[in-house]
C-alpha cells in the first residue's frame, strides 16, 4: 500500500550554493511588497520564521489526499500512521535523539508544562531545580510552579550583564545533592548568546539530575545534537525553522515511560503516544516533516556561514550609531543572529512602529525573557527592540534596517 511519506516532502530543496534571492524565492511570505514596491523585511525571526513553499505544499497534500484517523484499517489510516512514524524517525534524527522519545504536542510551552507536571510527583520538600536568567519564561514558569505546589526552590545560574553570558562557575554552588533537575537555554531569544550544554550536563550529572534544553531559538541557526550532548529532555518548535505551529519533546525513551501523563485512559501505556493528549495534527506534522527535509538538504554548515556573515555586517552597523545601543555579545562567535536594541530617547515600542512603517518587521518588549530583561536592567514595560535574522536573509536587508535604525536618530 502506497505511503504519502516521500510525497509530502519532495519539493524541491535549496542547496548551500543558492544564492540569496534564490533562498527568498522559496519563501512565498518573502514576495510580499510594501507601499514602496520593495519586500517587507522580516526581521522577526526569533518570533517565528517564514514559512518554506515545501512545507505548504506537505500539509495541503495531506489534508487532500490522506486525512485519517491514524489508527484505522483503511488506505488513508494506514498512510496517517505511516506518515506519524516517518516523521518520528526523520525528527529523532535531526534532533539527534530516538524516535521512540519523540512527542508532538501545539507548542513547546504546552510540552515543558506537561513534562514537568509528570515530574513534579517526583519533588519532596527540600529540594531544588536550577534555572537560568536567560531562558525565555516557558522554561522557568514552569519548574516554579511545582516547586511552590512541593516545597521545593528554585535556583538562578545568574547571567553577566557585562559580557552577556552566563556565569557557568555559579553551578558549582547551586547543583547538590538535593538537585533533580537543571533546566537552561540553548541560546537566548532575547539577545542571541549561545549556551554551551556541557557545564550544565556534567553539574546534573554529578548529582544524578535530569537536564531538559529549551532549543526553541537555536534550531533554526545550528544542529541540536541532543544525545551527542548528553541532554536529556530537550523542546522546540517548527515555526521558528521555516514549519508549521507545533511543538516538539524529544527525550530518552525511559523517561517517557518514568513518569506519569495525566491522559484519557484508552490512550497507550507506553511510548510517546501515551504523551500526546488527543488526535496528533497529522497536517502540521506532515508540514513538520518538509520543514526537517528542507533544513536538512540545505545543511546547518552553509546556515551557519551565511549567518555568520550577516551578523559581522549587523554588528559592524551597530558600532557606527552612537544613539543605538547594543544588549549582546558585540562578535559573531558566541552568538545567534538575534539582535537587542535600544534607541536613545524613544522607547522600543515607538522605535518597532518607526521601523514597521517602514516595512522592518521587528518585536519590542521583553519577549517572555524576564529574568534576562531584568538582569540587564532594562525596564519590564518597554524592554527591547529585538530583530533576528536567519540564513534566508541578505545583505539588503541588514542594510535597509540598519539605514532604518540610523533615521531615529533622537
Amino acid at each position: 500500500m502506497s505511503s504519502p511519506a516521500t510525497p509530502l516532502s519532495t519539493a524541491t530543496p535549496m542547496f548551500a550554493s543558492a544564492s540569496a534571492s534564490a533562498l527568498a524565492a522559496c519563501f512565498p511570505g518573502l514576495r510580499r511588497l510594501g507601499a514602496d514596491g520593495r519586500p517587507f523585511v522580516h526581521a522577526d525571526a526569533p518570533g517565528g520564521t517564514q514559512v518554506v513553499d515545501s512545507v505548504i505544499t506537505a500539509i495541503t497534500d495531506y489534508l487532500r489526499r490522506s486525512n485519517a484517523n491514524p489508527t484505522r484499517p483503511y488506505q488513508t489510516s494506514v498512510e496517517s500512521a505511516e506518515l506519524l512514524r516517518s516523521v518520528r524517525s526523520r525528527f529523532a534524527d535531526f534532533a539527534g535523539a530516538s524516535a521512540d522519545g519523540v512527542v508532538f504536542g501545539p507548542n513547546s510551552t504546552t510540552l515543558i508544562r506537561h513534562f514537568a507536571h509528570a515530574f513534579a510527583a517526583t519533588l519532596h520538600p527540600g529540594d531544588n531545580i536550577v534555572c537560568t536568567q536567560l531562558d525565555h519564561d516557558a522554561n522557568i514558569a514552569p519548574w516554579l510552579a511545582i516547586a511552590h505546589r512541593r516545597g521545593a526552590q528554585v535556583r538562578f545560574v545568574p547571567l553577566d550583564p557585562d559580557t552577556f553570558t552566563l556565569d557557568h562557575s555559579a553551578l558549582s554552588r547551586l547543583v547538590d545533592e538535593r538537585t533533580r533537575l537543571v533546566a537552561f537555554t540553548r541560546s537566548s531569544n532575547l539577545i542571541g548568546t549561545t549556551v554551551p550544554p556541557a557545564p550544565f550536563v556534567e553539574a546534573a550529572r554529578s548529582v544524578g539530575a535530569l537536564t531538559f534544553a529549551d532549543g526553541v531559538a537555536a534550531a533554526a541557526h545550528r544542529p541540536l545534537e541532543q544525545f551527542a550532548h548528553g541532554i536529556d529532555v530537550s523542546v522546540s518548535s517548527p515555526y521558528k525553522y521555516f514549519g508549521p505551529h507545533l511543538g516538539v519533546m524529544t527525550a530518552r525513551p525511559e523517561l517517557l515511560q518514568r513518569y506519569a501523563p495525566e491522559k484519557v485512559r484508552p490512550a497507550p501505556d507506553s511510548g510517546p503516544r501515551r504523551w500526546e493528549s488527543g488526535m496528533p495534527t497529522l497536517e502540521l506534522i506532515a508540514g513538520l516533516g518538509a520543514a526537517v527535509d528542507y533544513v536538512t538538504t540545505t545543511g546547518y554548515p552553509a546556515i551557519t556561514a551565511r549567518e555568520r556573515k550577516l551578523t559581522e555586517r549587523v554588528l559592524a552597523g551597530l558600532r557606527d550609531l552612537a544613539h543605538v545601543r547594543l544588549y549582546g555579545v558585540d562578535a559573531p562567535d558566541d552568538r545567534e543572529p538575534t539582535f537587542a536594541v535600544t534607541v536613545a530617547g524613544m522607547s522600543p515600542q515607538d522605535a518597532a512602529s518607526r521601523l514597521a512603517d517602514q516595512g522592518m518587521f521587528v518585536s519590542a518588549g521583553h519577549n517572555y525573557a524576564l529574568e534576562c530583561a531584568q538582569a540587564l536592567h532594562l525596564p519590564r514595560a518597554e524592554g527591547a527592540v529585538r530583530f533576528g535574522l536567519v540564513h534566508y536573509h541578505s545583505d539588503d536587508d541588514v542594510d535597509r534596517i540598519l539605514q532604518a535604525l540610523a533615521d531615529l536618530r533622537p
